[in-house]
């Protein structure tokens, strides 16, 4: 299985900060390709004993946005990196910029404005609902040579998150694009906080080794929560937007993750020396689980 590129940033240039999210982030510029890339740096967790970690949040974007391939799903390029400039540690992921010059982003929590949910507090999820995201993407066009609606392609990235577990998808983590008096919804992007990411080495030997059907890896996976007015579980939200589409693009969803065996294939390519064999054992099962329980409503719908 041939493993994930890792590029050497080292000589690109630094165009800007970017001041959304917490985590450090800064825009590269590609000499070669010309092209600007956005490089996030591994972050790390404090143990109660004072020592540090890193997290597994490169690994974890740069799979998600595989199983996002292996979806069909419109989703931002990412690379692994190496060598990233002005940075604490050399190690992080690149995202390639969605736009061209004359396009701009427009981030949900400025298009659920329009419809009035306030988006002036990025913690405050109310109002956040899926009704509320459908009623925005209704007046969106979908993106280019799709055969789905905007509403029908964000049903597959809440799919997505579902299998993946991913937490993270708040009101400045979806988007559209603009251009000119146009919109059309931006491909999937930012999907770190997932596969359990932020636990330690300690933590999943533990899950996976354990007796204890709380500890489990299946178990953590069904503590998952998202961001939506709430805080439903991933496959909650997932179910609820598939329930909203015609039985037919209802199915295509279900098809696209029907083969987990693809599904899990993104965690074999991640380079040994990016992740641990307990992180891409967990990992496996917590995705293993998610797509039995995502699978299992397909059975009965209507």
């Amino acid at each position: 299985m041939i493993e994930f590129r890792e590029v050497d940033v080292s000589m690109w240039g630094r165009a800007h900060e970017e001041t959304l999210g917490t985590k450090p982030k800064r825009w590269l510029h590609d000499p070669v390709a010309d092209e600007f890339w956005l490089m996030k740096d591994v972050t790390f967790n404090r143990r109660a004993d004072g020592t540090t970690y890193a997290k597994g949040d490169d690994w974890a974007e740069r799979v998600a946005g595989a199983v996002a391939e292996a979806l069909g799903l419109p989703a931002a390029v990412v690379e692994l990196a190496t060598g990233g400039p002005g940075a604490d540690t050399s190690v992080g992921v690149i995202s390639r910029s969605l736009l061209s010059t004359d396009e701009s982003l427009v981030h949900g929590n400025e298009l659920l404005a329009e419809i009035g949910v306030s988006g002036d507090d990025p913690h405050d999820r109310t109002g956040y609902t899926l009704d509320a995201v459908r009623q925005v993407l209704e007046r969106v066009d979908a993106p280019p040579a799709s055969e789905l609606t905007a509403w029908e392609t964000f049903v597959g990235f809440l799919v997505l998150d579902a299998l993946v577990g991913n937490t993270d998808r708040h009101q400045e983590n979806w988007a559209v694009i603009a251009r000119g008096g146009d919109r059309r919804l931006a491909p999937t992007f930012d999907h770190a906080s997932s596969l359990g990411f932020q636990l330690d080495d300690e933590q999943r030997s533990e899950r996976l080794s354990t007796a204890d059907a709380n500890r489990t890896p299946e178990a953590y996976a069904g503590k998952a929560r998202t961001r939506f007015e709430g805080s439903p579980p991933p496959l909650a939200v997932a179910v609820d937007g598939l329930a909203t589409l015609a039985p037919e693009k209802r199915d295509h969803w279900f098809d696209r993750s029907a083969d987990v065996e693809k599904l899990l294939a993104p965690l074999g390519r991640v380079p040994a020396g990016r992740i641990s064999e307990s992180a891409r054992s967990f990992a496996a099962r917590l995705l293993q689980a998610n797509h039995s329980q995502l699978m299992s409503h397909r059975v009965g719908t209507v």
